[in-house]
């Protein structure tokens, strides 16, 4: 075979394609390491910074998973199952309480280069007041509607480290954007390590420390981990700011940017983000704390895989809002980047579920494994989903991006229920791979549609430059 014909497979051959990015993906993440090892504080190129945020959200999910496994070797399952519903319930309320405001920071901190600092605080105390007031109404409506889950109002002690569960989650995940807006995501990976290993220590020492293994004690390790994350994330405000120290003051004229800004974002959010949290407070009701437990841990598993996808699609909106001219290869970078590593991903737990299920024992094991290989592969639809949501914030379509969120959301969560009390946890996870599969393949033909009628869309706008390609 001459050295044309040698030549010319290597530029077609697909396999050769995939095997080129993924050494540059390798490359491009050991230079990463060498740059946070040296601490250096500038912009971390575009796929280190995805990397570093799937990182985050990795050391989230995967040290939430040990915390996980140890509460359910130390505490009996109708005790997990009820903290596991609190935990859902305090991260829809963080949805909530962001009111878009995490968006609205990334896509306004470009107008104001020189009052980031104002910026920030206005966004960390509106936050903030929401937080508090979603919690406690949330306290008070559980006395009325739940019976598994309104011990969080029959006890103060619940009460009082739910409000301050949800208002630390709700401030990191500000700080979130906050990197992800300054392209530091490994600022996010380090919180999330904290957050893990402050959540596992705390949750393993208390029943040995006290003698009792209630659900209280999970909660007071969240709060725990929770206040922790948000010490270091003000540490690295403060270093990231040009010490930026934290002050309870409004800028109204930002409040109202922020606010008219994220409240679209925040309804798409919502939309997209809800039914995640909204299905195991309903699995804790209508089936019962135990399943719920059980449900949890799948579902936790499966976020990790999820967690892919979600994370390029939001630094896909970044690179939209800083680059519109560049449309069509930040959606392929996206698309190309989500699925090699989702992929990678999603093989693992289907490989290992069983083994990864057995560490919380034998119990989850048996009942969880099928339902978990089901909903991993649902990663491929959240793909083209994310993706999708990315360009719509982008293009200003958030109504029809809220209302496919909306319409998805509420059959699915409908299915997966309905599906669940008639055939237990893998109907429910079938049925949310029904759903989400119907959502991505909507998901696909519209951004397809919206990329094609972009007006910053142009060939020569779209040229892949060299440090997109990976």
């Amino acid at each position: 075979m001459n050295l044309h014909r040698m030549q010319s497979l290597k530029t077609t051959s697909p396999s050769m394609g995939i095997l080129a990015n993924i050494g540059r993906y390798i490359q491009q993440i050991w230079q990463l390491g060498l740059e946070l090892l040296r601490g250096e504080k500038k912009e971390l190129p575009r796929f280190a910074n995805s990397v570093a945020l799937i990182l985050g959200r990795f050391a989230s999910s995967g040290l939430g998973f040990l915390t996980w496994m140890i509460i359910a070797r130390l505490y009996v399952p109708s005790e997990m199952g009820i903290a596991s519903g609190l935990v859902s319930a305090m991260m829809l309320l963080v949805q909530l309480s962001m009111l878009g405001i995490g968006a609205a920071f990334i896509a306004r901190l470009p107008h104001h280069p020189h009052r980031s600092a104002r910026l920030l605080d206005t966004s960390l105390n509106i936050v903030s007041a929401l937080a508090l007031i979603s919690a406690g109404g949330f306290i008070l409506l559980s006395s009325w509607f739940f019976h598994e889950l309104r011990i969080v109002a029959d006890q103060p002690g619940y009460a009082f480290l739910f409000l301050g569960m949800v208002l630390f989650g709700t401030l990191y995940t500000l700080m979130d954007h906050f990197s992800i807006a300054i392209r530091r995501s490994d600022q996010v990976l380090s919180r999330n390590v904290l957050h893990g290993v402050v959540a596992i220590l705390a949750a393993g020492a208390f029943p040995l420390l006290f003698q009792s293994s209630t659900s209280i004690f999970i909660i007071f390790s969240w709060t725990l981990a929770g206040l922790g994350s948000c010490a270091l994330g003000l540490v690295q405000l403060w270093r990231s700011m040009s010490r930026y120290i934290f002050r309870l003051s409004i800028d109204r004229q930002m409040a109202k940017e922020l606010v008219a800004t994220g409240l679209p974002n925040y309804l798409l959010t919502m939309s997209e983000r809800a039914p995640n949290w909204i299905l195991p407070i309903l699995v804790t009701e209508m089936l019962s704390p135990a399943d719920n437990a059980r449900w949890y841990t799948v579902w936790m598993m499966a976020w990790v895989v999820f967690q892919i996808p979600i994370s390029i699609g939001q630094n896909l909106f970044v690179d939209v809002a800083r680059h519109p001219d560049k449309l069509k290869s930040s959606i392929r970078y996206s698309h190309r980047t989500s699925l090699i590593l989702g992929s990678l991903a999603a093989v693992g737990v289907l490989i290992f579920a069983p083994l990864m299920l057995s560490l919380l024992g034998k119990e989850y094991a048996a009942i969880g494994t099928l339902p978990l290989r089901i909903i991993s592969l649902a990663v491929y639809p959240v793909v083209f989903i994310q993706a999708y949501y990315a360009v719509c914030r982008g293009v200003s379509r958030l109504f029809e991006a809220t209302m496919t969120g909306l319409i998805s959301g509420i059959v699915g969560v409908a299915a997966a229920i309905t599906m669940g009390m008639a055939y237990g946890l893998p109907g429910m996870a079938i049925a949310w791979l029904i759903t989400q599969s119907m959502a991505g393949l909507w998901a696909m033909w519209r951004t397809r549609y919206l990329v094609r009628h972009s007006p910053a869309s142009s060939p020569s706008s779209d040229e892949v430059s060299g440090d997109e390609v990976a």
